[in-house]
């Protein structure tokens, strides 16, 4: 339009302010103000706030084209943050509350005309200052939320549901936004929301166990939990154990920590599970005390894992008579970097170590085999084989012929099995 044009809306008188209404509140008085601007055509946006020792003296409320936007500085020129549309154009539309005596607010000042075209009746839906994404409408989004159905499907049922999306009362945008913030808002409750599942799970079956821990903060930080199936397959097979706390999959950073056991078929059985805030000793030492717990105090006789000091810490302390076994494969995959890839792939030595390790029958054998390796390849300053050979007991499978190890005979990639079955079900971008 041209440069000075003024543009004087008409509607229903009954509809329009005038100088000296009264309300009762100044957010009636906003409220009847939003009502007249979306039935002429503009946007609102509260302009100034006088306030004494009673509360709210005035309250103006201006068009939102109100005013200029601020010249950008030269950086900003060079290198925007982001693009956005100059809307204000110096529009002088306002209303003014003033608190009266009384406690009401009358209306003060009016300013009717406006600068700038005004929106026309088909698009006055979109006037900003009037959408509102309500309770009910939150309700439905959620409701097509737990039916797996997306906020954009969602907005356009509901405005079939409505007959057009100018009577849904806001934009898909809006309700993007809404759901947005309602994931925000919820962020510190998901834990709550994990808790009362585990709650309901074990309403629905007693034999469903489950336990949690919070910090200071009432946040949750641990939980565990293992069904009717779990604790049923512990009962027969949970002799010998495999524990992995090495794969997070969630956009918490929580580790996630199986314990696995291999049936009579030589498949592996999930025996229960959690989620971890961290891996120190404090969390093993809670997390091994809870599965005891749900096993009927019944302590695994073997439980294997990688070389974690923490771990072996709380094992030592909450399953003192176990045995911990080292996992081999582990070990194995070091033995390259630790004595070279000369040595590794030097064919003698690498039949006669694999010999030593698994061929060896009797305690006694082993050593023997170790010590004439060590010599006759010159290794005696290496340290790492000096380590392993001190924590035999935790590795070495002729330390443990008194117990049938099954198929967790060489490695925890039980586990490590057992974590690509649960990648499958899980979203990153859940909490559970």
């Amino acid at each position: 339009h041209l440069q000075g044009s003024r543009y004087e809306p008409e509607c229903d008188p009954n509809l329009q302010p005038v100088i000296g209404m009264q309300f009762d509140t100044w957010e009636e008085g906003m409220t009847f103000y939003k009502m007249y601007a979306h039935e002429v055509g503009f946007s609102v946006r509260t302009w100034t706030t006088h306030k004494d020792e009673h509360g709210i003296l005035w309250k103006r409320f201006v068009c939102a084209r109100e005013g200029w936007r601020k010249v950008a500085r030269e950086e900003e020129r060079i290198k925007p943050k982001r693009k956005f549309k100059l809307t204000r154009c110096g529009c002088e539309a306002m209303i003014g509350l003033k608190r009266q005596d009384d406690g009401k607010y009358k209306v003060a000042r009016f300013v009717q005309s406006h600068t700038h075209q005004l929106i026309s009746p088909s698009k006055r839906h979109l006037i900003k200052s009037n959408r509102e994404v309500s309770s009910e409408l939150r309700s439905k989004l959620l409701t097509c939320h737990k039916a797996m159905v997306g906020t954009s499907t969602a907005y356009h049922l509901l405005s079939v549901e409505k007959g057009g999306p100018e009577n849904v009362g806001c934009t898909k945008h809006d309700f993007q936004n809404s759901h947005r913030d309602f994931k925000r808002a919820i962020k510190g409750a998901d834990g709550q929301i994990i808790v009362d599942i585990m709650k309901r799970k074990q309403a629905a079956n007693p034999a469903f166990y489950f336990d949690y821990q919070v910090d200071e903060n009432d946040k949750l930080i641990n939980i565990f939990w293992a069904d009717s199936i779990c604790r049923k397959n512990y009962s027969l097979f949970g002799e010998v154990v495999s524990f992995d706390s090495t794969y997070r999959f969630n956009r918490y950073n929580l580790v996630f920590a199986p314990f696995t056991g291999v049936n009579n078929h030589r498949s592996c059985v999930t025996l229960g599970a959690a989620f971890l805030w961290n891996v120190k000793k404090e969390s093993y030492i809670w997390l091994f005390k809870t599965f005891l717990k749900a096993m009927s105090g019944v302590a695994p006789k073997i439980i294997m894992n990688d070389e974690d000091q923490s771990m072996r810490i709380g094992i030592e302390q909450v399953f003192p008579n176990t045995k911990h076994r080292l996992c081999m494969w582990h070990i194995l995959m070091k033995l390259t970097e630790k004595v070279g890839a000369t040595m590794k792939n030097n064919p003698d030595f690498h039949e006669r170590f694999m010999a030593c390790i698994w061929g060896s029958e009797t305690p006694s054998e082993f050593e023997s085999q170790w010590c004439s390796i060590i010599s006759d390849f010159g290794l005696k300053d290496n340290t790492w084989l000096q380590e392993k050979y001190e924590a035999r007991k935790s590795w070495i499978p002729a330390y443990f012929t008194e117990i049938t190890l099954g198929g967790i005979l060489r490695t925890t990639s039980r586990s490590e099995s057992e974590n690509a079955f649960f990648r499958h079900f899980a979203n990153r971008n859940l909490a559970h």
